[in-house]
Protein backbone atom coordinates (compact mmCIF):
# COMPACT_ATOMS: atom_id res chain seq x y z
CA UNK A 1 0.00 0.00 0.00
CA UNK A 2 1.27 2.85 -0.87
CA UNK A 3 0.73 6.89 -0.44
CA UNK A 4 0.45 9.05 -3.45
CA UNK A 5 3.47 11.60 -3.60
CA UNK A 6 2.99 15.61 -3.39
CA UNK A 7 4.06 15.55 -7.22
CA UNK A 8 0.91 13.46 -8.24
CA UNK A 9 -1.09 15.80 -6.08
CA UNK A 10 0.79 18.37 -8.28
CA UNK A 11 -0.29 16.79 -12.03
CA UNK A 12 -3.78 16.15 -10.58
CA UNK A 13 -3.82 20.05 -10.38
CA UNK A 14 -2.03 20.92 -13.53
CA UNK A 15 -5.09 18.74 -15.58
CA UNK A 16 -7.90 19.90 -13.74
CA UNK A 17 -7.49 23.02 -14.89
CA UNK A 18 -10.22 23.04 -17.58
CA UNK A 19 -12.62 21.92 -14.75
CA UNK A 20 -11.72 25.08 -12.42
CA UNK A 21 -12.33 28.55 -12.15
CA UNK A 22 -9.79 29.08 -14.91
CA UNK A 23 -12.00 28.51 -17.17
CA UNK A 24 -14.76 30.50 -15.79
CA UNK A 25 -12.09 33.51 -15.99
CA UNK A 26 -11.27 32.11 -20.00
CA UNK A 27 -14.86 31.78 -21.35
CA UNK A 28 -15.17 35.34 -19.79
CA UNK A 29 -13.11 36.53 -21.78
CA UNK A 30 -13.41 34.49 -25.09
CA UNK A 31 -10.38 33.99 -25.15
CA UNK A 32 -10.23 30.77 -27.51
CA UNK A 33 -11.84 33.25 -29.61
CA UNK A 34 -9.16 35.79 -29.24
CA UNK A 35 -6.78 33.71 -29.53
CA UNK A 36 -8.55 32.27 -33.33
CA UNK A 37 -8.76 35.70 -34.33
CA UNK A 38 -5.19 36.97 -33.98
CA UNK A 39 -3.92 34.21 -35.87
CA UNK A 40 -2.58 31.90 -32.58
CA UNK A 41 -3.61 28.53 -34.02
CA UNK A 42 -1.74 25.53 -33.84
CA UNK A 43 -2.85 22.73 -36.24
CA UNK A 44 -1.85 19.53 -34.20
CA UNK A 45 -1.03 18.83 -31.02
CA UNK A 46 -1.50 21.23 -27.71
CA UNK A 47 -3.45 24.42 -28.33
CA UNK A 48 -2.03 28.04 -27.34
CA UNK A 49 -5.02 27.56 -24.64
CA UNK A 50 -3.74 24.80 -23.39
CA UNK A 51 -0.50 26.31 -23.00
CA UNK A 52 -1.92 29.20 -21.49
CA UNK A 53 -3.38 27.20 -18.64
CA UNK A 54 -0.32 26.10 -17.80
CA UNK A 55 1.51 29.58 -17.72
CA UNK A 56 -1.26 30.61 -15.41
CA UNK A 57 -0.91 27.77 -12.78
CA UNK A 58 2.73 28.79 -13.13
CA UNK A 59 2.45 32.33 -12.41
CA UNK A 60 0.30 31.46 -9.54
CA UNK A 61 2.36 28.78 -8.32
CA UNK A 62 5.55 31.74 -8.06
CA UNK A 63 7.91 28.92 -9.31
CA UNK A 64 11.34 29.99 -9.82
CA UNK A 65 11.84 29.30 -13.65
CA UNK A 66 8.84 27.99 -16.10
CA UNK A 67 10.90 24.59 -16.43
CA UNK A 68 10.81 24.40 -12.65
CA UNK A 69 7.37 24.81 -12.55
CA UNK A 70 6.66 22.01 -15.45
CA UNK A 71 9.25 19.64 -13.39
CA UNK A 72 7.10 20.53 -10.23
CA UNK A 73 3.74 19.62 -11.94
CA UNK A 74 5.38 16.41 -13.91
CA UNK A 75 4.41 17.80 -17.50
CA UNK A 76 7.69 17.92 -18.80
CA UNK A 77 6.31 16.86 -21.60
CA UNK A 78 4.77 20.23 -22.19
CA UNK A 79 8.28 22.03 -22.08
CA UNK A 80 8.89 21.34 -26.00
CA UNK A 81 5.06 22.63 -27.76
CA UNK A 82 5.25 25.91 -24.97
CA UNK A 83 8.42 26.80 -26.52
CA UNK A 84 7.39 26.52 -29.75
CA UNK A 85 4.95 28.54 -29.22
CA UNK A 86 6.85 31.09 -27.06
CA UNK A 87 9.57 31.40 -29.95
CA UNK A 88 6.84 31.24 -32.73
CA UNK A 89 8.04 34.62 -34.68
CA UNK A 90 4.87 34.81 -36.36
CA UNK A 91 2.49 34.77 -33.98
CA UNK A 92 1.21 38.61 -33.73
CA UNK A 93 0.56 38.84 -29.73
CA UNK A 94 0.30 42.58 -29.68
CA UNK A 95 -3.02 42.12 -31.68
CA UNK A 96 -3.77 39.50 -29.18
CA UNK A 97 -2.99 42.10 -26.04
CA UNK A 98 -5.45 44.91 -27.69
CA UNK A 99 -7.64 42.64 -27.82
CA UNK A 100 -7.85 41.62 -24.43
CA UNK A 101 -7.72 44.74 -23.50
CA UNK A 102 -10.70 46.11 -25.31
CA UNK A 103 -12.86 43.37 -24.17
CA UNK A 104 -11.81 44.28 -20.31
CA UNK A 105 -12.91 47.77 -21.06
CA UNK A 106 -16.03 46.42 -22.36
CA UNK A 107 -17.30 44.80 -19.44
CA UNK A 108 -15.89 47.22 -16.78
CA UNK A 109 -17.03 50.69 -18.78
CA UNK A 110 -20.73 50.22 -17.14
CA UNK A 111 -18.19 50.98 -13.49
CA UNK A 112 -16.42 53.68 -14.72
CA UNK A 113 -18.66 55.36 -16.99
CA UNK A 114 -18.36 58.87 -15.57
CA UNK A 115 -14.26 58.79 -14.90
CA UNK A 116 -12.07 60.54 -17.81
CA UNK A 117 -9.89 58.03 -19.16
CA UNK A 118 -6.22 59.13 -19.34
CA UNK A 119 -3.27 57.51 -21.26
CA UNK A 120 0.00 56.87 -19.34
CA UNK A 121 3.39 56.54 -20.74
CA UNK A 122 6.21 55.05 -18.33
CA UNK A 123 9.14 52.71 -18.70
CA UNK A 124 10.95 50.49 -16.22
CA UNK A 125 13.83 48.10 -15.86
CA UNK A 126 14.09 44.16 -17.22
CA UNK A 127 17.67 42.87 -16.27
CA UNK A 128 18.77 40.26 -18.09
CA UNK A 129 22.68 38.70 -17.73
CA UNK A 130 24.45 35.80 -19.73
CA UNK A 131 26.96 35.56 -22.37
CA UNK A 132 24.15 34.32 -24.93
CA UNK A 133 21.26 36.68 -23.90
CA UNK A 134 20.20 38.63 -27.33
CA UNK A 135 20.78 42.02 -28.18
CA UNK A 136 21.41 42.84 -24.57
CA UNK A 137 22.49 46.52 -23.81
CA UNK A 138 23.26 48.66 -20.72
CA UNK A 139 21.03 50.84 -19.07
CA UNK A 140 21.14 53.29 -16.59
CA UNK A 141 18.12 52.91 -13.37
CA UNK A 142 17.40 56.33 -12.31
CA UNK A 143 15.35 55.41 -9.40
CA UNK A 144 18.09 53.12 -8.27
CA UNK A 145 21.07 55.15 -9.81
CA UNK A 146 22.82 51.67 -10.79
CA UNK A 147 23.84 50.62 -14.06
CA UNK A 148 22.48 47.36 -15.32
CA UNK A 149 22.43 44.91 -18.10
CA UNK A 150 19.23 44.16 -20.33
CA UNK A 151 16.03 46.18 -21.90
CA UNK A 152 13.59 49.24 -20.85
CA UNK A 153 9.77 48.06 -20.79
CA UNK A 154 8.54 51.29 -21.81
CA UNK A 155 4.78 50.67 -21.35
CA UNK A 156 1.62 52.49 -22.15
CA UNK A 157 -1.36 51.93 -19.30
CA UNK A 158 -5.12 52.93 -20.10
CA UNK A 159 -7.11 54.11 -16.68
CA UNK A 160 -10.51 54.60 -16.55
CA UNK A 161 -11.42 55.27 -12.88
CA UNK A 162 -10.67 52.59 -10.74
CA UNK A 163 -9.49 50.43 -14.05
CA UNK A 164 -5.84 50.56 -14.96
CA UNK A 165 -4.83 47.92 -17.10
CA UNK A 166 -1.06 47.53 -19.55
CA UNK A 167 -2.18 48.52 -23.24
CA UNK A 168 0.84 47.96 -24.88
CA UNK A 169 4.15 47.59 -24.20
CA UNK A 170 7.93 48.16 -25.98
CA UNK A 171 11.02 45.97 -24.93
CA UNK A 172 13.96 48.41 -25.34
CA UNK A 173 17.09 47.36 -27.10
CA UNK A 174 19.66 49.53 -26.19
CA UNK A 175 22.57 51.18 -28.19
CA UNK A 176 25.01 50.77 -25.53
CA UNK A 177 25.75 47.15 -26.40
CA UNK A 178 27.29 44.37 -24.00
CA UNK A 179 30.38 42.76 -25.53
CA UNK A 180 29.70 39.54 -26.77
CA UNK A 181 25.97 39.65 -27.14
CA UNK A 182 24.18 37.60 -29.18
CA UNK A 183 22.73 38.93 -32.16
CA UNK A 184 20.35 36.68 -34.67
CA UNK A 185 18.30 38.07 -37.48
CA UNK A 186 14.71 37.48 -37.41
CA UNK A 187 13.05 36.81 -40.91
CA UNK A 188 12.16 40.07 -42.19
CA UNK A 189 8.35 40.61 -42.03
CA UNK A 190 7.66 38.30 -39.06
CA UNK A 191 6.33 39.63 -36.20
CA UNK A 192 9.54 39.18 -33.69
CA UNK A 193 11.19 41.00 -36.69
CA UNK A 194 8.81 44.16 -36.29
CA UNK A 195 9.35 44.44 -32.16
CA UNK A 196 12.87 44.30 -32.82
CA UNK A 197 13.10 46.98 -35.41
CA UNK A 198 10.51 49.16 -32.97
CA UNK A 199 12.69 47.99 -30.08
CA UNK A 200 16.34 49.96 -31.30
CA UNK A 201 13.68 53.40 -31.44
CA UNK A 202 14.25 55.78 -29.02
CA UNK A 203 12.27 56.11 -25.90
CA UNK A 204 10.54 59.51 -27.34
CA UNK A 205 9.78 57.37 -30.99
CA UNK A 206 8.36 54.62 -28.61
CA UNK A 207 5.97 56.48 -26.88
CA UNK A 208 4.70 58.40 -29.87
CA UNK A 209 4.18 54.60 -31.65
CA UNK A 210 2.59 53.61 -28.19
CA UNK A 211 -0.33 56.43 -28.69
CA UNK A 212 -0.62 56.14 -32.47
CA UNK A 213 -1.53 52.85 -31.99
CA UNK A 214 -3.72 53.11 -29.16
CA UNK A 215 -5.69 55.33 -31.50
CA UNK A 216 -5.36 53.49 -34.17
CA UNK A 217 -7.61 51.08 -32.29
CA UNK A 218 -10.18 53.24 -31.29
CA UNK A 219 -8.72 52.97 -27.69
CA UNK A 220 -10.78 56.78 -26.16
CA UNK A 221 -8.91 59.12 -24.08
CA UNK A 222 -8.72 62.81 -23.27
CA UNK A 223 -5.06 63.01 -21.43
CA UNK A 224 -1.49 61.69 -22.27
CA UNK A 225 0.60 61.47 -18.69
CA UNK A 226 4.70 60.78 -18.80
CA UNK A 227 7.26 62.34 -16.35
CA UNK A 228 10.09 64.84 -17.22
CA UNK A 229 12.16 62.14 -19.03
CA UNK A 230 9.50 62.42 -22.02
CA UNK A 231 9.05 65.96 -21.92
CA UNK A 232 11.02 67.21 -25.01
CA UNK A 233 10.31 69.15 -28.21
CA UNK A 234 9.74 66.83 -30.35
CA UNK A 235 7.31 65.02 -28.11
CA UNK A 236 5.41 68.50 -27.48
CA UNK A 237 5.44 69.13 -31.21
CA UNK A 238 3.75 65.87 -31.85
CA UNK A 239 0.99 66.47 -29.02
CA UNK A 240 0.19 70.08 -30.74
CA UNK A 241 -0.13 68.41 -34.09
CA UNK A 242 -1.57 65.42 -33.24
CA UNK A 243 -3.52 65.04 -30.35
CA UNK A 244 -5.15 68.69 -29.63
CA UNK A 245 -7.07 68.25 -32.36
CA UNK A 246 -8.03 65.32 -31.62
CA UNK A 247 -9.16 66.95 -28.16
CA UNK A 248 -6.45 64.75 -26.09
CA UNK A 249 -3.97 67.14 -23.87
CA UNK A 250 -0.97 66.53 -22.91
CA UNK A 251 -0.13 66.64 -18.74
CA UNK A 252 3.49 66.06 -18.03
CA UNK A 253 6.15 67.15 -15.21
CA UNK A 254 9.53 69.25 -17.02
CA UNK A 255 12.26 69.29 -15.51
CA UNK A 256 13.85 72.77 -13.70
CA UNK A 257 16.01 73.29 -15.98
CA UNK A 258 17.62 76.75 -18.25
CA UNK A 259 14.96 76.34 -21.17
CA UNK A 260 13.47 79.88 -21.98
CA UNK A 261 10.11 80.05 -22.14
CA UNK A 262 7.81 83.57 -23.79
CA UNK A 263 6.35 84.62 -19.71
CA UNK A 264 4.45 88.15 -20.46
CA UNK A 265 6.29 88.98 -23.49
CA UNK A 266 9.49 88.18 -22.21
CA UNK A 267 12.04 85.36 -22.26
CA UNK A 268 12.66 83.11 -18.92
CA UNK A 269 13.87 80.65 -17.66
CA UNK A 270 11.78 78.14 -15.29
CA UNK A 271 13.22 80.01 -12.20
CA UNK A 272 12.54 83.06 -13.35
CA UNK A 273 8.81 82.35 -13.86
CA UNK A 274 8.52 80.72 -10.57
CA UNK A 275 9.47 84.01 -9.09
CA UNK A 276 7.17 86.15 -11.10
CA UNK A 277 4.05 83.92 -10.68
CA UNK A 278 2.43 85.55 -7.57
CA UNK A 279 1.90 84.28 -3.89
CA UNK A 280 1.38 80.44 -2.85
CA UNK A 281 -2.08 79.06 -2.36
CA UNK A 282 -2.35 76.54 0.32
CA UNK A 283 -4.69 73.85 -0.36
CA UNK A 284 -6.29 73.18 3.26
CA UNK A 285 -6.99 69.31 2.88
CA UNK A 286 -3.35 68.27 1.83
CA UNK A 287 -1.08 71.59 2.57
CA UNK A 288 0.45 71.49 -0.88
CA UNK A 289 1.18 74.79 -2.05
CA UNK A 290 0.42 75.71 -5.73
CA UNK A 291 0.84 78.61 -7.97
CA UNK A 292 0.23 78.91 -11.79
CA UNK A 293 1.20 81.08 -15.08
CA UNK A 294 0.48 80.92 -18.68
CA UNK A 295 3.47 80.43 -20.78
CA UNK A 296 4.53 80.12 -24.80
CA UNK A 297 6.55 77.17 -25.47
CA UNK A 298 9.12 78.04 -28.17
CA UNK A 299 10.51 75.85 -31.45
CA UNK A 300 13.69 75.17 -30.33
CA UNK A 301 14.61 74.14 -34.25
CA UNK A 302 13.09 77.10 -35.72
CA UNK A 303 16.58 79.28 -34.79
CA UNK A 304 19.65 79.14 -33.06
CA UNK A 305 19.12 82.11 -31.49
CA UNK A 306 16.46 82.50 -28.68
CA UNK A 307 15.30 85.83 -29.41
CA UNK A 308 14.43 84.22 -32.72
CA UNK A 309 12.69 81.63 -31.95
CA UNK A 310 8.83 81.23 -32.77
CA UNK A 311 6.17 80.29 -29.91
CA UNK A 312 3.70 77.40 -30.96
CA UNK A 313 1.75 76.55 -28.15
CA UNK A 314 0.60 78.16 -24.77
CA UNK A 315 0.43 75.89 -21.71
CA UNK A 316 -0.40 76.56 -17.87
CA UNK A 317 2.86 75.77 -16.01
CA UNK A 318 2.00 74.78 -12.58
CA UNK A 319 4.17 75.13 -9.43
CA UNK A 320 3.68 72.94 -6.37
CA UNK A 321 5.32 72.79 -3.24
CA UNK A 322 4.64 69.66 -0.71
CA UNK A 323 4.84 69.73 2.85
CA UNK A 324 8.16 68.96 4.41
CA UNK A 325 9.98 69.15 0.64
CA UNK A 326 12.49 72.16 -0.33
CA UNK A 327 11.97 72.12 -4.24
CA UNK A 328 8.79 73.00 -5.89
CA UNK A 329 7.81 70.33 -8.75
CA UNK A 330 6.52 71.78 -12.34
CA UNK A 331 4.14 70.66 -14.22
CA UNK A 332 2.57 71.49 -17.29
CA UNK A 333 -0.85 71.08 -19.10
CA UNK A 334 -2.27 71.72 -22.65
CA UNK A 335 -5.70 72.03 -21.32
CA UNK A 336 -6.25 75.85 -20.41
CA UNK A 337 -9.19 75.47 -18.59
CA UNK A 338 -8.33 73.56 -15.94
CA UNK A 339 -6.82 75.14 -12.59
CA UNK A 340 -3.85 73.82 -11.03
CA UNK A 341 -5.38 71.48 -8.28
CA UNK A 342 -7.37 69.71 -11.35
CA UNK A 343 -3.74 69.62 -12.92
CA UNK A 344 -2.25 67.92 -10.14
CA UNK A 345 -5.11 65.37 -9.82
CA UNK A 346 -4.88 64.70 -13.44
CA UNK A 347 -1.34 64.32 -12.88
CA UNK A 348 -1.17 61.95 -9.70
CA UNK A 349 -3.02 59.25 -12.10
CA UNK A 350 0.19 58.64 -13.41
CA UNK A 351 0.91 56.48 -10.13
CA UNK A 352 -1.18 54.15 -11.54
CA UNK A 353 1.62 52.47 -13.77
CA UNK A 354 4.04 52.13 -10.95
CA UNK A 355 1.09 50.00 -9.55
CA UNK A 356 1.13 47.95 -12.66
CA UNK A 357 4.83 47.76 -12.72
CA UNK A 358 5.22 46.77 -9.21
CA UNK A 359 2.34 44.20 -9.29
CA UNK A 360 3.47 42.39 -12.70
CA UNK A 361 6.83 42.15 -11.14
CA UNK A 362 5.60 41.07 -7.67
CA UNK A 363 2.84 39.14 -8.28
CA UNK A 364 2.60 37.70 -11.86
CA UNK A 365 6.47 36.71 -12.15
CA UNK A 366 7.96 39.61 -14.29
CA UNK A 367 11.31 37.83 -14.17
CA UNK A 368 10.18 33.97 -14.19
CA UNK A 369 11.19 33.42 -17.71
CA UNK A 370 14.76 32.35 -17.97
CA UNK A 371 14.91 32.53 -22.14
CA UNK A 372 17.85 34.49 -23.64
CA UNK A 373 15.96 35.02 -26.89
CA UNK A 374 14.04 38.12 -27.75
CA UNK A 375 10.79 36.46 -29.07
CA UNK A 376 10.28 34.10 -26.41
CA UNK A 377 10.37 37.49 -23.70
CA UNK A 378 8.24 39.43 -25.52
CA UNK A 379 5.41 36.62 -25.51
CA UNK A 380 6.17 35.67 -22.04
CA UNK A 381 5.62 39.43 -21.18
CA UNK A 382 2.75 40.19 -23.68
CA UNK A 383 1.05 36.59 -21.49
CA UNK A 384 1.92 38.09 -17.91
CA UNK A 385 0.26 41.48 -19.06
CA UNK A 386 -2.97 39.36 -20.78
CA UNK A 387 -3.55 37.68 -16.89
CA UNK A 388 -3.37 41.15 -15.24
CA UNK A 389 -6.22 42.31 -17.23
CA UNK A 390 -8.12 39.09 -16.54
CA UNK A 391 -7.19 39.64 -12.83
CA UNK A 392 -7.91 43.58 -12.79
CA UNK A 393 -11.40 42.71 -14.22
CA UNK A 394 -12.16 40.79 -11.55
CA UNK A 395 -10.86 43.36 -9.13
CA UNK A 396 -13.62 45.70 -10.73
CA UNK A 397 -16.63 43.42 -9.31
CA UNK A 398 -14.81 43.20 -6.00
CA UNK A 399 -13.45 46.64 -5.30
CA UNK A 400 -12.46 45.66 -1.41
CA UNK A 401 -10.40 43.86 -2.28
CA UNK A 402 -6.60 43.90 -3.60
CA UNK A 403 -4.88 42.06 -6.44
CA UNK A 404 -3.18 40.14 -4.02
CA UNK A 405 -6.14 38.95 -2.23
CA UNK A 406 -8.18 38.45 -5.69
CA UNK A 407 -5.05 36.18 -6.61
CA UNK A 408 -4.84 34.41 -3.32
CA UNK A 409 -8.80 33.21 -3.38
CA UNK A 410 -8.28 32.46 -7.06
CA UNK A 411 -5.46 29.71 -6.31
CA UNK A 412 -7.39 28.40 -2.97
CA UNK A 413 -10.05 27.23 -5.49
CA UNK A 414 -8.26 25.65 -7.81
CA UNK A 415 -6.37 23.99 -5.25
CA UNK A 416 -10.17 22.71 -3.72
CA UNK A 417 -11.04 21.19 -7.21
CA UNK A 418 -7.66 19.46 -7.33
CA UNK A 419 -7.92 18.27 -4.14
CA UNK A 420 -11.45 16.64 -4.55
CA UNK A 421 -10.28 15.07 -7.54
CA UNK A 422 -6.81 13.98 -5.61
CA UNK A 423 -8.96 12.22 -2.81
CA UNK A 424 -10.87 10.64 -5.42
CA UNK A 425 -8.49 8.99 -7.01
CA UNK A 426 -6.93 7.62 -3.69
CA UNK A 427 -10.15 6.43 -2.01
CA UNK A 428 -10.76 4.45 -5.63
CA UNK A 429 -7.09 3.13 -5.22
CA UNK A 430 -8.18 2.12 -1.18
CA UNK A 431 -11.24 0.31 -2.47
CA UNK A 432 -9.34 -1.69 -5.09
CA UNK A 433 -6.28 -2.98 -2.15
CA UNK A 434 -9.63 -3.51 0.54
CA UNK A 435 -11.25 -5.89 -2.16
CA UNK A 436 -8.16 -7.76 -3.07
CA UNK A 437 -7.74 -8.55 0.88
CA UNK A 438 -11.47 -9.32 1.15
CA UNK A 439 -10.57 -12.00 -2.29
CA UNK A 440 -7.45 -13.65 -0.09
CA UNK A 441 -9.95 -13.61 2.52
CA UNK A 442 -12.13 -16.05 1.17
CA UNK A 443 -15.06 -13.79 0.32
CA UNK A 444 -16.65 -14.46 -2.50
CA UNK A 445 -20.06 -12.79 -2.64
CA UNK A 446 -21.49 -9.41 -1.78
CA UNK A 447 -23.64 -10.34 1.28
CA UNK A 448 -20.62 -12.21 2.81
CA UNK A 449 -18.87 -9.05 2.30
CA UNK A 450 -21.44 -6.95 4.23
CA UNK A 451 -22.45 -8.96 7.56
CA UNK A 452 -17.96 -8.37 8.41
CA UNK A 453 -17.65 -5.41 6.68
CA UNK A 454 -16.50 -3.60 9.90
CA UNK A 455 -14.57 -5.88 11.36
CA UNK A 456 -12.78 -6.06 7.91
CA UNK A 457 -11.94 -2.67 7.56
CA UNK A 458 -10.55 -2.47 10.85
CA UNK A 459 -8.18 -4.89 10.31
CA UNK A 460 -7.74 -3.58 6.62
CA UNK A 461 -6.12 -0.37 8.90
CA UNK A 462 -4.22 -2.01 10.88
CA UNK A 463 -2.53 -4.54 9.27
CA UNK A 464 -2.76 -3.50 5.50
CA UNK A 465 -2.47 -0.06 5.62
CA UNK A 466 0.36 0.25 7.78
CA UNK A 467 3.10 3.13 8.15
CA UNK A 468 5.95 0.71 7.14
CA UNK A 469 3.77 0.50 4.27
CA UNK A 470 3.63 4.33 3.01
CA UNK A 471 6.08 5.78 0.69
CA UNK A 472 7.57 8.96 2.31
CA UNK A 473 8.69 11.70 0.02
CA UNK A 474 12.57 12.45 0.01
CA UNK A 475 12.27 16.32 0.59
CA UNK A 476 15.75 16.08 0.46
CA UNK A 477 16.25 14.89 -3.16
CA UNK A 478 13.85 18.06 -4.03
CA UNK A 479 15.82 20.38 -2.05
CA UNK A 480 19.32 19.39 -3.56
CA UNK A 481 17.62 20.19 -7.42
CA UNK A 482 15.99 23.18 -6.25
CA UNK A 483 13.00 22.75 -7.14
CA UNK A 484 9.66 23.70 -5.00
CA UNK A 485 7.15 21.27 -3.97
CA UNK A 486 3.56 22.19 -3.86
CA UNK A 487 2.07 22.59 -0.55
Amino acid sequence: MEYRKRAVFSQVKSEQLVHSNVTILFHRFRLENLLRSSGLTKEKGYSPLEMLYQMLLLILERSNSVNAGLFMFNRENLKTPLNDMLNNVWYNWRRLHYRVAAKCIKLNMVNNKNEEPVLIIDDTSKKKCGKKVENIAWFIDHCQKVHYKGYQVVMSALSIGRLAIPLDFELKIGKLKVNRFVKIFYRKGTHTNQRERMGKKSKILIAMDLISRALHRKFKFKYVLWDSWYSCDKSVKYVCSKLIPKGINLVAMIKRDKQQYLYKEKLMTIKEIYQRAGKWIIDQQTGVKYKSARVMVLDKTSSKSVVNRTPFVEVTMCFYKYPKVKQFRVIISTDLDKSAPEILKLYLRRWFIEIIFQELKGLFGFDQSKSSKYAPQIADLTIRCIFYIMFCSLRENQPDKSTQQILLEFYIEIEEVALDVFLQLILASQIKEFLKVTQRKGYKTIEELLKNVDTLLIRFFENEWHESNIEEIDIRSFRNKRYHIAA
